[in-house]
């Protein structure tokens, strides 16, 4: 290998080493981020509940994962499934019904009904107080299909597309409503808050190719020096 050819060689791996380390110290930086977001979801969920009021309502914004109280009766004339949930190994539904309170109407996840089960609900406007965790409505992954509104297939939770669906004008959050032992099903609770948290692996692989490329380059270095 000639000189010229050898440094542009040199050059290259170098560029590839600075590569694999950014890639690395990226990963870092999203772990610290990762473990202060799960940080601050266990805080929320420990906070002692608030009850929904004129004062508050407009804060909700800012209260992910935060456990509420509100009073109002269910519309279940309007609910619609969730397909393809799993519980226990058990494949299903959510069940997902608007709530009508006095501040707004707001989508609440019920939980899970085994495919082969049904619940029936008669329709009441007797006032109720239910419990549940905030939450806001994420991007789908690429691999979710998109809710058919003609045909009301529904794959994950968005409020804009039930509120063309209902025509009602929902407040921009939903409620995760809080498994109730009183009832066999739904079966509620369903928050799904195993959050992946694999950056310290990927840091690791990134930072050991450096590794690795740093002794080819110094075996290479001593072969020719």
């Amino acid at each position: 290998m000639s000189q010229n050819k050898f440094l542009k060689y040199f050059f290259f791996n170098i560029i590839g080493l600075l590569i694999l380390v950014s890639l690395g110290t990226w990963q870092l930086e999203r772990l610290q981020w990762k473990e202060r977001y799960i940080n601050k979801i266990v805080t929320q969920m420990s906070l002692p509940a608030v009850s929904i009021n004129s004062n508050n309502i407009l804060e909700f914004s800012n209260l992910r994962y935060r456990k509420i109280k509100i009073s109002g009766h269910y519309l279940y004339g309007k609910k619609i499934a969730i397909h393809s949930k799993v519980f226990n190994k058990i494949v299903g539904k959510h069940i997902i019904v608007p709530f009508k309170s006095d501040f707004g109407y707001i989508l609440v996840n019920r939980g899970f009904i085994p495919n082969n089960k049904s619940i029936n609900i008669e329709e009441s406007t007797n006032i109720i107080e239910i419990s549940g965790i905030i939450n806001f409505v994420n991007k789908k992954s690429f691999f979710i299909p998109d809710n058919d509104l003609q045909n009301n297939d529904w794959y994950y939770v968005n409020i804009n597309d039930f509120k063309k669906y209902s025509n009602l004008n929902l407040l921009d959050f939903y409620v995760i409503e809080e498994n109730n032992p009183l009832e066999v099903l739904p079966i509620g609770s369903q928050y799904n808050l195993n959050i992946p948290n694999d950056h310290l692996q990927y840091a690791i692989t990134w930072f050991s190719l450096a590794f690795v490329l740093c002794i080819f380059m110094h075996l290479i270095w001593k072969k020719y020096d």
